[in-house]
């Protein structure tokens, strides 16, 4: 009986330890699924979020930059607003794809393709509001192409505003089930506790705390940074919001403040990037203990930080900043037996009623930062919205979009210019400067001084360069039926001669064409040629060994060095333009000019003067001895095609006569006969 008992007590005893088991297990499996699924909504909600939000602050920057290009008149300012108004175009691209990746409901893919609709409706509109912009059109023709911008936008924006509204509903659906789903297993979790008694309920505590932990944790990481434990990017634009909606409403003086380590990349590249994130974690704390508790700090990303100064007049924020600055310009970082000492570049932006909203408040913030970058580092820069550093800072890159255009869709037009011997006599070979023009999507010249700065600012000029090479080949190889001889003078830059691929892309053409090397000269300038002596010298005499000529252009403008000519294998030097014009009026020019020439003829070099403007600077070069010359008073640019017309209706004209003069001796001959 007692057998039976033990044997029955240990039955259900292992009944109930099998129960609470399963129990267990199941509460378990419940949580961890709950867990998983709380993870997956933060996460795709946090994705969904960040690309709806991404795509609203990419169209919002775009209407800025697009507003600044047409307040802006710096060609340097419009060229960094336009770049800007390019990568807002691949932000709002990028967060797009973000969203489409991922598991959308039947409405959000509706609401997606009405964005995607509209957004090709919209593109041709901004890029059309761009082009009048650059291309000084009529201002009521640019205002309502910026009218209508706004129209589109206006609905790009609603359609955004809706995007957000309606992933904050689809969020809070979503945790009700969740909540739904964690109150069942709370239920499990209480039966659980009901059979196995305390050992249930224990395991029961332990399971909620294990999840409340993990709900803690998940809360906590959608909102901070891992590495410092600052708020993160996020946490930081929904403080931010808070702070401008309440300006907005009821006043109050605050300050933004956008923080940018200076020197930082050497010490992750020294160090590597384990050294890199202490520093950051030391410099969190730095920063930290010099603010309020009713301040806010965040990391933004990499070496950026944020600060919020709550109830903060401006006067106050900059000697914080100040304070801030000095603190992390008098710290030093200790690495391995390595110190190092960083400085920080910050931008100040007052938080007021006329500061505007979230996206205005950030994007100044930051500008503020890039001056203070930009002025020297280490420093802090006040700006409100309006300054008009930030103003010619946004619109500096607007010619590398329009550069890149125009090489992509080949609006480029190649036009010369004549080089006429000085001596009399026959002509051996016609010399032409080849020149490039931009084609404006209107039709119009642009002349080289308006975008050849921003080419070699922002490393296109070989790209460039590439481009009238191989065009001059081609015209060249279309036209030696009517032109011969003939010599196209190519000017290149500097970046050219230092570029690796360049001189084996000009072999490559030479070697594909019919074109023989001997009818190319290029033109190098002097300072490039100095700046770079080695590797253009080995350029030129590997071109010359094929049959290339080479000038160096603007003669005198620069170090004006003859000894350098030695090392220097050209066959022609072209006198600056600037001591040619002035030479009949000014004996100095008229001596420089001397100089060169005699000097050039010692050297076994033909010389070539610039700037001929009228007839009596060529007869004062003339009399001085000078093989070439080339200007207005001698023959203005003309396009290219143009000049190829006139000599073939020229060369088609002198055939003729001279095939009638023929006839007619002829006919004379057999009448005598």
């Amino acid at each position: 009986m007692k057998d039976d008992i033990k044997v029955i007590i240990t039955l259900g005893f292992s009944a109930i330890l099998t129960l609470v088991f399963v129990l267990v297990f199941v509460a378990l499996s419940q949580l961890q699924e709950l867990n998983r699924g709380m993870s997956t909504l933060v996460e795709e909600t946090n994705a969904k979020m960040e690309a709806a939000h991404g795509m609203r602050d990419a169209i919002r920057l775009r209407a800025n930059s697009l507003k600044s290009m047409q307040l802006l008149d710096d060609m340097f300012a419009r060229d960094e607003q336009l770049m800007k108004f390019i990568d807002y175009s691949g932000k709002y691209r990028r967060a797009r794809e973000q969203l489409v990746v991922l598991e959308m409901d039947e409405r959000e893919r509706d609401l997606h393709v009405r964005l995607t609709e509209m957004t090709r409706v919209a593109q041709p509109v901004n890029e059309y509001a761009v082009e009048l912009l650059m291309s000084d059109a009529p201002g009521g023709e640019i205002e309502a192409a910026m009218e209508e911008a706004s129209g589109h936008r206006t609905l790009l924006l609603r359609m955004l505003d809706e995007l957000v509204a309606l992933e904050k509903t689809n969020a809070a659906r979503a945790l009700e089930a969740t909540n739904q789903h964690y109150m069942k297993t709370r239920h499990t979790v209480i039966i659980l506790a009901v059979v196995a008694l305390l050992f249930c309920v224990l395991i029961a505590v332990l399971v909620i705390r294990r999840a409340s932990a993990r709900n803690r944790k998940i809360s906590y990481q959608a909102s901070h940074d891992t590495l410092t434990g600052l708020l993160n990017r996020r946490a930081f634009e929904y403080e931010l919001k808070s702070l401008v909606d309440a300006v907005q409403s009821s006043g109050g003086q605050h300050a933004l403040l956008y923080l940018d380590l200076d020197q930082f990349k050497i010490v992750n590249d020294t160090c590597g990037h384990m050294a890199g994130d202490d520093l950051l974690r030391q410099l969190t704390s730095l920063l930290g203990d010099r603010l309020r508790k009713s301040d806010t700090i965040a990391r933004l990303g990499g070496d950026e930080f944020g600060i919020l100064l709550k109830d903060c007049p401006l006067a106050m924020a900059i000697k914080v900043g100040e304070t801030l600055r000095g603190a992390v310009e008098d710290f030093r970082f200790s690495w391995e037996e390595k110190s190092f000492s960083l400085g920080a570049s910050i931008g100040v932006v007052p938080v007021r009623q006329d500061s505007g909203g979230l996206t205005e408040a950030l994007s100044t913030a930051d500008m503020a930062c890039l001056v203070a970058k930009q002025e020297g580092r280490n420093r802090v820069h006040v700006v409100d919205t309006e300054d008009h550093q930030i103003v010619r800072h946004r619109g500096e890159i607007e010619w590398v979009g329009r550069i890149k255009d125009a090489l992509a869709h080949d609006r480029f037009q190649l036009h010369c210019q004549r080089v006429i011997p000085t001596a009399s006599g026959a002509v051996e070979c016609q010399h032409l400067e080849i020149l490039i023009r931009m084609l404006d999507p209107d039709g119009s010249l642009i002349m080289p001084g308006a975008f050849i700065p921003a080419a070699e600012r922002y490393d296109l000029m070989s790209s460039v360069d590439k481009w009238v090479f191989r065009h001059a080949i081609g015209w060249l190889e279309r036209q030696h039926l009517y032109i011969q001889p003939l010599k196209l003078m190519v000017n290149l830059s500097g970046q050219s001669l230092c570029d690796e691929h360049f001189l084996p892309f000009v072999l490559e053409t030479l070697e594909d064409s019919r074109v023989a090397a001997q009818h190319i000269c290029f033109e190098i300038t002097e300072t490039a040629a100095i700046a770079n002596l080695a590797k253009a010298k080995q350029f030129i005499d590997t071109l010359r060994s094929r049959g290339c000529e080479f000038a160096l252009d603007d003669f005198g403008s620069g170090m004006s060095s003859f000894s350098y000519l030695k090392d220097l294998p050209v066959d022609y030097l072209k006198i600056d333009g600037a001591f040619v014009k002035d030479m009949i009026d000014d004996p100095i020019d008229c001596a420089m000019v001397k100089s060169i020439n005699e000097i050039g003829h010692v050297m076994g070099k033909k010389t070539i003067a610039e700037f001929v403007e009228n007839d009596a600077i060529l007869d004062r070069l003339k009399e001085l001895g000078v093989d070439y010359a080339q200007g207005f008073g001698i023959a203005r640019p003309q396009p290219l095609e143009q000049f190829a017309t006139g000599v073939a209706r020229s060369v088609k004209a002198c055939t003729a006569l001279k095939r009638r003069d023929t006839d007619r001796a002829l006919n004379t001959c057999d009448q005598n006969t």
